[in-house]
């Protein structure tokens, strides 16, 4: 039985998606991307338009396999509010081979609004961030605030993490990031 063109393009990004995981997306092209799915250009032309289109469902699909990756590790490790940051950030660690993609998505995404799905994806974290802050009872223009530079220090910390390859030093460094992060108790 032949697969359906929904699971057939969903066959043909997982296979552009281990290539883009591998190199980047910088040396991506139609006929990399072709190769890679073990089809022609012709026929990865009848499901993607354009490079820029395939890079949008990229960046989509990784996304949503993110978040659900974090709903199921926050519901399999019965994480508390107080305990989300740390599990982000361990979440963060635990799939450091999606930052590259993330990091170069990100300076496509300033560049070019094609690639505004990126941004839906930032506004996923924060987002949860926030709501966490809000059930705790903060207010929600200080839940945004306080959670805007949660993120920043993440982002911060896996580009570097992503730089350098120094995972204990980076890792040293957040956890003085935890024990100073006062918000969490005194909000």
């Amino acid at each position: 039985m032949e697969p359906s063109e929904f699971d057939q393009r969903e066959i043909l990004l997982e296979r552009i998606g281990a290539l883009v995981e591998r190199d980047g997306l910088l040396t991506l092209t139609l006929e990399t991307a072709a190769a890679a799915a073990e089809i022609d250009l012709f026929e990865l032309q009848e499901y993607f338009d354009s490079k820029e289109d395939l890079i949008v469902e990229l960046i989509a699909r990784n996304r949503i396999r993110l978040r659900e990756k974090f709903v199921s590790a926050r519901r399999d490790r019965g994480t508390k509010n107080a305990d989300l940051p740390r599990l982000m950030w361990e979440f963060y660690l635990e799939t450091a081979s999606d930052s590259r993609l993330f990091f170069e998505a990100y300076g496509l995404a300033l560049h070019d609004k094609r690639y505004g799905e990126f941004m839906l994806g930032i506004n996923d974290w924060l987002g949860l961030l926030t709501d966490t802050l809000k059930a705790r009872g903060v207010t929600a223009e200080r839940a945004n605030a306080l959670a805007t530079i949660t993120m920043a220090v993440y982002r911060g910390a896996m580009l570097d993490y992503c730089a350098t390859g120094e995972r204990a030093r980076v890792n040293a460094a957040m956890e003085l990031w935890f024990k100073a992060e006062l918000w969490l108790e005194n909000t």
